[in-house]
């Protein structure tokens, strides 16, 4: 068993020292013709918190940013804490490759299955444009006929795909890269020269995505519930001039929620997260574009419809019942509301010609009084609750010992000796391993 490495994390009180084990071996195909260098971190949490339900559980952001920390430290040979010196280390033996040679990072989420041609046309879009920063590929349910929760998502999933994120990335701007099929650019070497410039690993970044104190609704919102959308927002923020993408042809699929409940609590945190990222990108003034033809104005009113949806919807009701009882026909309402409706089969026959979605689009308008009504209202109105729901739901008992949950803690300080994580240059932590292997 490897021995526990310290390192800082997103935390406070006692648990800002967080202890984590690195696992490197070599993973085989079954028919042995192809290896690939594994290399495994797992949270084992501090002394202290021993006998809690999850220790050393510091939730996803946290294991972003000790990969974007662990980059950073690496490129600007930096000092670096225990953790980061020993994945440096196990890489380098593994691998046989320094970690400053990687541009490249994809995040996938264990219950994602990635269609093997999909990170050839990731790689292949990152490559042949140095100006894209971040890409994500179509995601595709997994589980569309477990139950009819299930499958009002097919098509929803469908249209933000090929409808939403396709147009965004004709500006370059996809507003969200999810988290469970992405890819970033770690850095981008400038030309003819042998510097580089820090993408995912730009200090900036990580600063701001690794912040500890949340003391806002504002702030809760944007680093407690979407971690993946915050994370794009912020790439866009720092470099508004690079890009984000949408490439159709690299495919995944993924298991969606298969009870109303499950979907509700998913759901909350995505539009109530959509909002406050939405209302922080929408003043970043130097996105491309000029007015109209901008992604600033796109941005804008992709808010105005997240907030308007129930109104809409109730606007449509009323045309509807107006026509049925009263007679009085509204021509241009209703021209507009069986276009709208109408896009969507239009959207079908361009992009994939996959005519099933036909049928999946009609469970989907049964359902729009879910999506444009009931969930935007339901997340409005508990936009002040911050709990993860149970998407990702893991049964424990009992209760955290950690007394100090709210009190900041400064892990540098003579006084707090016995929690620091001590930081070295990897040069020195080299040395001490040369000196103690004799």
């Amino acid at each position: 068993m490897p021995e526990p490495q310290s390192y800082v994390s997103i935390a406070t009180g006692n648990k800002q020292k967080n202890m984590a084990r690195v696992h490197a071996g070599m993973y085989t195909s079954l028919d042995h013709t192809h290896k690939c260098p594994v290399i495994v971190v797992v949270k084992c949490g501090n002394p202290e918190e021993a006998n809690d339900p999850k220790p050393g559980n510091r939730g996803k952001r946290d294991s972003q940013v000790i990969l974007m920390n662990f980059l950073n430290r690496v490129i600007f040979n930096d000092r670096m804490s225990p953790l980061d010196y020993e994945l440096t280390y196990q890489i380098q033996m593994t691998a046989d490759v320094f970690p400053d040679q990687y541009d490249l990072v994809l995040m996938v989420d264990a219950d994602t299955k990635v269609k093997p041609e999909s990170l050839n046309y990731m790689v292949k879009a990152m490559v042949c444009d140095e100006k894209i920063m971040g890409l994500c590929g179509e995601t595709r349910i997994l589980n569309k006929t477990a139950s009819f929760v299930t499958g009002i998502q097919v098509f929803e999933y469908y249209i933000s795909h090929h409808l939403s994120k396709a147009f965004e990335s004709v500006f370059g701007g996809v507003t969200c890269l999810p988290g469970c099929f992405c890819m970033y650019r770690i850095k981008s070497r400038k030309p003819n020269t042998n510097y580089v410039v820090p993408i995912l690993a730009n200090p900036d970044i990580i600063a701001e995505y690794s912040q500890n104190v949340v003391d806002s609704l504002h702030k809760k919102n944007l680093l407690l519930l979407g971690e993946d959308r915050f994370l794009s927002t912020l790439m866009l923020k720092t470099f508004p001039k690079r890009k984000m993408m949408f490439v159709p042809q690299a495919r995944c699929k993924t298991i969606v929620p298969d009870t109303f409940k499950v979907l509700l609590s998913q759901r909350r945190r995505w539009i109530n997260s959509t909002i406050h990222n939405l209302v922080k990108l929408v003043f970043v003034h130097d996105l491309c574009g000029t007015f109209c033809f901008s992604m600033q104005f796109v941005v804008f009113f992709e808010l105005c419809g997240t907030v308007v949806l129930p109104a809409a919807l109730s606007f449509t009701i009323y045309i509807l019942l107006s026509f049925i009882f009263t007679h009085s026909v509204e021509i241009l309402p209703i021209i507009l509301l069986f276009a709208i409706l109408g896009l969507p089969g239009i959207l079908i026959f361009v992009t994939s010609k996959d005519w099933h979605y036909v049928f999946w689009m009609l469970i989907y308008l049964i359902a729009l009084p879910i999506w444009n009504f009931i969930l935007p209202l339901y997340a409005v109105w508990h936009m002040d609750d911050f709990s993860w729901g149970e998407t990702r739901k893991i049964s424990s008992s009992g209760q955290s010992n950690d007394t100090t949950s709210n009190i900041e803690l400064d892990i540098t300080s003579d006084e707090n000796k016995d929690k620091r994580v001590p930081f070295k240059h990897w040069s020195e932590y080299e040395f001490e391993r040369i000196l103690d292997s004799r």
